[in-house]
């Protein structure tokens, strides 16, 4: 499991999630079982990290009543479940030195193998197109997850490595050590693919856990030679052309940094709206577009402040307890002598490293990089309590088993209907929608609670020929239940009622979707189309002059992505510089137009560019491109009138 993770995990997808936390929970399962029927005492690994593990999940639970979205809610609380499955099972099954080097081995063999492929793809990127400042990610979701799973299985490596060194020196004969060159290579590989990742947060995540691991590891290692590989580090970091490409441009842009702080700023008024309870755990992408005062992200990039926002003030505290007492164990750990300190050591390394990049980012909610993180400090914890107490464990283990197959089967549940739901997916994006129509109702009838799978079952009952528009509006009204803060299902309910004529009714959706998401520029342009339907012509205006507003705030000038992902903003310059252009102010027509023209087409620009993949995947959007065009062509016809105006 811990080598296969990085090639199916390193995406937060629901079905990503899903299948590493079932794999979790089969490891557990097989684990109880064996350890219930066995005839050999077990030594307690966790001890008492097992009652703030257990409160932990207990507050969620608690939390999970109050979520704002249910289902998101019960995935995350399967996630943590499937971390702390890892954390125990290493902790508890590897008190054996031998058995537990094996766990070491398989985090450093998933490392270089996925160190492997992150830098055969930049080597291919410089090949074939010449950019050596491209970013690796290898097969996860993009580079800055990858440079925290390599913060992870760095100091996995370097207990590999120690291993085989020491292991080499004291043997007497002369045989070929393949086990340190491959420890070695390990090393070296994973250190690249981390630098090639061009993560900032990353880099400093990994001078402190280095800093943590000298100080920590039982070595001889000297202050000049600690500076001798701060300057390396330094060296190192100039050659990487990703990173090298991001410090400069830090230097003269700080979009990344401006962006998050008002993220940060937006979650805090999230934890001050509810300090108890949260939003419920896994809410954060619904619950934080009414706080926002930047552009949309589905997470906080700041794992504390967003376990806080969804689970409460308590789940930090109970956070911040186990980190503590997880911190605790492995520095006890440390008085001992030889490999066991030097386990400990790399525990330690990785919890900082990790834990300092999760300041700024969200890799840690990952499956891939948390699962193997609660892995490593399992086996830390495991070197750390030499002489632990063995006692047989029959009653909590068949508890324990009882558990995880009460979570595997949650997991089978959910798989079943993701699987059904991609294939009515599939067929949606191919136009088949009758057919989709079929997959996903049977996906909805396995998982009732998933909104997203029902808001494409929507969406495909209103294509179908049987379908209509009034069945998709009942299932949109029952999306709206499932999930109250959906702006996107509002905004696909405002146009249905719009297309059967209850314009009204679409009034009041569109202006719901603009309450639960404040920024939301799509919304306002359904709302003034539908208040031009209406007759209500200041109105309209009205809307546009907000949305001309919320491009002058944070919210249009600071976007998770400096590219251009929106181009609503286009139909409010229009509209406004049709009517400057009515009252003979021709310099601000100007000025509307040129911004509108820029921003559609810019937008048009890009997905064409991306065209030939984008269809491969199943995720082109004709109609929407064409859209854009069209707002460039009425730009440009805006333009053209206003400058004959001008010359006569």
């Amino acid at each position: 499991l811990l080598v296969a993770l990085p090639l199916f995990a390193g995406y937060s997808f629901d079905a990503r999630v899903l299948t590493a936390s079932a794999a979790a929970f089969v490891c557990a399962l097989i684990a109880c079982i064996a350890c219930a029927l066995g005839s050999s005492q077990v030594q307690m690994g966790l001890g008492t990290l097992a009652w703030p593990l257990g409160a932990f999940l207990l507050w969620l639970v608690i939390s999970t009543t109050r979520s704002v979205y249910l289902n998101a809610s019960l995935l995350n609380l399967v996630q943590m479940a499937s971390y702390v499955a890892i954390l125990a099972l290493c902790a508890t099954l590897f008190a054996d030195g031998a058995r537990r080097r094996l766990g070491w081995y398989a985090v450093a063999l998933a490392g270089a193998i996925e160190g492997v492929i992150g830098i055969r793809d930049w080597t291919q990127t410089v090949i074939f197109q010449g950019d050596p400042s491209w970013r690796i990610f290898g097969t996860m979701f993009n580079p800055n997850v990858l440079a925290g799973y390599m913060l992870v299985v760095i100091p996995a490596a370097v207990v590999v490595l120690v291993a085989a060194w020491r292991q080499s020196v004291s043997d007497d004969e002369e045989r070929p050590r393949y086990l340190l060159i491959a420890a070695g290579f390990a090393v070296v590989v994973s250190g690249a693919a981390l630098l090639l990742t061009g993560s900032r947060a990353g880099l400093l995540g990994a001078l402190f856990g280095t800093v943590i691991f000298l100080i920590a590891a039982p070595t001889r290692i000297r202050a000049r030679w600690m500076v001798l590989g701060a300057l390396a580090l330094v060296v190192l970091v100039l050659v990487a052309p990703p990173l090298r490409n991001r410090l400069v441009s830090a230097t003269t842009q700080s979009h990344s940094a401006v962006f998050r702080w008002y993220t940060w700023l937006g979650t805090v008024e999230m934890i001050e709206a509810r300090p108890l309870l949260g939003f419920g755990p896994g809410s954060f992408e619904y619950a934080y577009p009414r706080y926002a005062s930047v552009g949309f992200t589905r997470m906080a990039h700041q794992a504390a402040l967003q376990l806080a926002a969804e689970a409460g003030l308590p789940a930090l505290a109970l956070m911040v307890l186990i980190v503590g007492l997880l911190a605790r164990r492995m520095t006890v750990g440390l008085r001992a002598t030889g490999l066991r300190a030097v386990e400990c050591a790399a525990g330690l390394a990785a919890l900082a490293a990790l834990g300092l990049q999760n300041m700024a980012d969200y890799s840690w909610y990952i499956p891939a990089v948390g699962m193997t993180l609660s892995a490593v400090v399992g086996l830390a914890v495991a070197a750390s309590r030499r002489g632990a107490p063995r006692m047989r464990v029959r009653w909590p283990c068949i508890g324990g088993a009882l558990v995880a197959l009460a979570l595997l089967i949650v997991c089978g549940i959910g798989l079943r209907a993701q699987m059904l739901a991609a294939r009515g997916q599939s067929e949606l994006a191919r136009g088949r929608y009758q057919t989709a129509a079929g997959w996903l109702r049977q996906a909805h009838e396995i998982n009732p609670l998933d909104a997203e799978v029902l808001q494409d079952y929507a969406q495909a009952v209103a294509g179908s020929l049987t379908g209509g528009y009034a069945r998709a509006i009942e299932l949109r009204l029952r999306t709206t239940e499932l999930n109250p803060l959906d702006a996107g299902n509002l905004l696909a309910l405002a146009e249905l009622y719009d297309a059967v004529g209850e314009q009204p009714s679409a009034a009041q959706a569109a202006e719901e979707a603009i309450r639960v998401h404040p920024n939301y520029p799509r919304a306002y342009v359904v709302l003034a189309r539908v208040q031009e339907q209406l007759g209500e012509h200041e109105r309209v205006l009205e809307t546009f002059r907000a949305l001309e507003r919320l491009w002058e705030s944070p919210i249009g000038r600071y976007q998770a992505l400096e590219e251009v992902s929106d181009f609503s903003w286009a139909y409010a310059w229009l509209a406004l510089g049709d009517e400057a252009a009515e009252k003979g102010d021709i310099e601000a027509a100007d000025d509307y137009y040129r911004r509108a023209g820029e921003v559609a087409g810019g937008y048009a620009a890009l997905q064409r560019s991306r065209e030939e993949p984008m269809r491969a995947l199943g995720t082109w959007r004709e109609a929407e491109v064409r859209e854009a065009e069209r707002l460039v062509r009425e730009a440009q016809r805006g333009l053209t009138e206003i400058g004959r105006r001008d010359q006569s």
